[in-house]
């Protein structure tokens, strides 16, 4: 996954999307997203996920995964508060 491919100055795009993924105890964070669908309709199947981080917004936490298809890297985010999965960041790796 290329850490490069996304304008981390541009804002989010914070865009819901529903997302499938497991949870176990079992997996570091104890969550793993596996798919998404894009607000498009098209479903992208993850096929690695990158850097998986905490972000802050006063006293709600939200996960921030650096996700891949393989074409494109993706930023999800869950905000552990409403349960809601956001795509923030969508960009073309470089090859």
């Amino acid at each position: 996954m290329n850490q490069n491919s996304y304008s981390y100055n541009q804002e989010p795009l914070h865009e819901p999307i529903d997302v499938d993924a497991t949870f176990s105890r079992q997996l570091l964070g104890h969550c793993k997203p596996i798919a998404f669908r894009l607000p498009s309709g098209r479903e992208v199947e993850i096929t690695e996920i990158g850097l998986i981080h905490p972000k802050y917004d006063g006293l709600k936490t939200l996960f921030a995964f650096d996700v891949t298809d393989g074409a494109t890297d993706y930023r999800l985010t869950l905000d552990t508060e409403s349960l809601n999965w956001y795509l923030d960041y969508e960009g073309d790796q470089y090859v």
